[in-house]
């Protein structure tokens, strides 16, 4: 048997003792290695949680500055509102901003002014008879010389007339006096029967009380100075206190409960109706009052609070028949189960949400194009209507109807894309109305006979904003009744082509024109 030297022994001891330092240092490095490893998936993990929140920050700045720039969007649109494109009264124009008054007219590029071949109006000169004054212009011959020689003048006897037609405002104390009568036989004493409106033994005049209803009633004027003109004209002779001036709306009232009666049974007889309400104040409260009518008719109503229950006070659209058509801006309440009445809207108001959608929503297109494609067909229809057509041709309805339905369509796409909070809603609410109205909004493509916007009660109304802006409100319920009444009573007389001073000066004496009379 190999017995090894001592040497190899050595040298296998050593190479021996060399491998198991190198083996425990493999483990040492395989130990590490491991340890690595695990540290490496570690940090993997936190790597890729770091990267998912930052990736959600991320998304939620994104979500920060996408509702910054929509709110920055609307506000922009709620800057740019005016009474071109909403219903914002021009009044309430910022002081900053220029006042811009809507008008749908279109313009015939054509210079102000009489036009080429017009006739020229002026007064007519005066008939010898209807002079009422002569006023002289004559030169001190005594003292006055030719401007051109310095010599004398003589007067040829030949005039240059001039006619001046003017007002002279001239105040008349009337004394009225009834003859008075006795009986032969039994000692009576027997008179005419003085007048209702005489009984006072002093009294203004039924002129002096028109004029002062009319100039509060139509002109707007507050009661102070409808004193001080009083005063003015008169040179100081008439001065009706504010407190009879103030009383005038309720005789004048209570002279008009049978023509209110008569005038509404005549209102609910017209095929076509048209009806608005504006709010106004009464005694610091927020109140109603409500335009009903037509081309002939005015009839206003006033009340505390602007709800069914008013509008079942006035006792106007629970009359109407289903043979009626009542023109209104989209007022819900119309569509109660009470009423058999039928239902259009007015485009006027759809094309100012539509224009409000667009303003809203800058990128959506489908709103700006549906208002486009009604104003071109609501001209359309009344260039046809002066050529004496009464009707669009079939394809023609065919083809608007295809394109309105097709933008409401649109409508909905893009409002489905859209992510903005703030104006979704409205735009929603606003294609639903028109899906669920669409025959309400667009019935007068179909019929030339009914009209396409309710401007006839926004002008009745307009009237009233505008004295609220000089009285600020009414006392109570009664004084804004009254003033209804009377407004009524001068708005209808005036439709019909009636003077509005003589309306008053009847209505004073205590002798209104009737119904019957207005419509003769």
């Amino acid at each position: 048997m190999f017995k090894p030297s001592g040497d190899l022994r050595r040298d296998y001891d050593r190479l021996s003792s060399e491998y198991m330092k190198q083996k425990d240092r493999i483990l040492s490095y395989q130990e590490q290695i491991a340890s690595l490893r695990n540290s490496n998936k570690t940090l993997e993990k936190a790597l890729v949680k770091e990267k998912e929140c930052r990736k959600e920050e991320a998304a939620q700045k994104d979500a920060i500055i996408q509702a910054l720039m929509n709110k920055v969007e609307h506000l922009e649109a709620l800057a740019d509102r005016d009474g071109t494109n909403t219903g914002i009264p021009t009044s309430q124009t910022p002081v900053n901003q220029k006042k811009r008054i809507p008008n749908s007219r279109r313009g015939s590029n054509k210079k102000k002014g009489g036009q080429p071949g017009h006739e020229k109006h002026a007064l007519e000169p005066f008939d010898e008879s209807e002079v009422e004054e002569d006023v002289l212009h004559e030169l001190d011959v005594e003292s006055e010389t030719c401007g051109l020689c310095g010599g004398s003048l003589a007067f040829t006897g030949d005039y240059v007339e001039k006619d001046e037609f003017d007002v002279m405002i001239k105040t008349a104390r009337r004394r009225h006096k009834y003859a008075v009568y006795e009986c032969l036989d039994c000692g009576a004493q027997i008179r005419l029967q003085i007048e209702k409106h005489l009984k006072q033994q002093n009294r203004y005049g039924s002129t002096v009380q028109a004029l002062a209803l009319s100039l509060m009633a139509t002109g707007n004027m507050a009661v102070n100075k409808v004193r001080t003109f009083f005063l003015g004209i008169t040179q100081g002779e008439l001065h009706p206190s504010e407190g009879y001036i103030c009383k005038l709306y309720k005789r004048a009232a209570e002279n008009l409960e049978r023509f209110r009666i008569e005038l509404k049974r005549a209102m609910i007889q017209k095929r076509v109706l048209f009806w608005d309400d504006t709010v106004v104040m009464i005694n610091t409260q927020r109140a109603c009052m409500r335009f009903y009518g037509d081309e002939q008719i005015s009839y206003y109503t006033a009340h505390e609070k602007k709800d069914l229950d008013s509008l079942m006070e006035d006792n106007v659209l629970d009359l109407l028949t289903d043979g009626t058509v009542v023109m209104h801006d989209h007022n819900t309440v119309n569509y109660n189960e009470r009423f058999c009445f039928q239902n259009i809207e007015c485009i006027q108001h759809l094309e100012r949400d539509l224009q409000k959608s667009a303003d809203d929503n800058p990128s959506h297109t489908w709103a700006k194009n549906m208002k486009k494609t009604i104003s071109t067909w609501a001209r359309k229809r009344k260039d046809y209507q002066g050529r004496g057509k009464e009707r669009f041709e079939e394809k023609e309805e065919e083809k608007f109807h295809v394109k309105i339905k097709r933008l409401i369509k649109k409508g909905y796409r893009e409002s489905g894309k859209s992510t903005n909070p703030t104006t979704v809603p409205s735009e929603k609410t606003l294609l639903k109305r028109l899906e669920n109205y669409y025959d309400n909004y667009f019935r007068w493509i179909s019929d030339f006979t009914l009209p396409t916007t309710d401007n006839l009660s926004e002008r009745g109304l307009r009237g009233i904003k505008s004295h609220m802006k000089i009285s600020g409100q009414f006392e109570n319920e009664t004084a804004a009744k009254n003033y209804a009444t009377v407004k009524t009573y001068v708005e209808t007389c005036r439709k019909n082509g009636l003077n509005e001073m003589t309306a008053l000066s009847r209505l004073c004496s205590g002798n209104p024109y009737t119904v019957n009379e207005i419509f003769a």
